[in-house]
């Protein structure tokens, strides 16, 4: 994809090809990685398209999956904008509509469902 090119530029690396996740995946805090709310959103997205599998080592886009379809990051230090709030709860959604098994309707559908799910998570969370 052009996100790792552009990423390894930016960092001074080199750009090794790698695999294209195949699905829907979440990003979250790793300093505040709420998988319970994680879980919840992706349980929301299955229900219309496909959650993406990790690759044969255990990973996506290189780092280490930690639930079904969840990765996290540094947020703050990575300048990611879940890390501009102490937001309770924040999650950044990726998915890639080259799949097979997907379509571009599958992955608004899939967005969709994620802000859905988000909300019910935390509605049912408040006091």
């Amino acid at each position: 994809t052009e996100f790792r090119v552009a990423k390894s530029a930016r960092d001074g690396e080199s750009s090794e090809p790698g695999t294209i996740p195949d699905g829907f995946y979440l990003c979250g805090d790793e300093k505040n990685p709420q998988l319970e709310f994680q879980r919840a959103v992706n349980d929301g997205v299955r229900k219309v398209t496909h959650i993406a599998p990790a690759d044969p080592d255990g990973t996506i886009i290189g780092s280490p999956v930690v639930a079904e379809g969840v990765i996290l990051y540094d947020y703050t230090a990575l300048g990611l904008c879940g890390g501009v709030t102490n937001a309770p709860f924040t999650t950044t959604t990726e998915v890639y509509p080259d799949s097979p098994k997907a379509t571009d309707e599958l992955c608004n559908l899939g967005q969709v469902a994620a802000i859905t799910s988000a909300l019910d998570f935390m509605l049912a969370a408040a006091p």
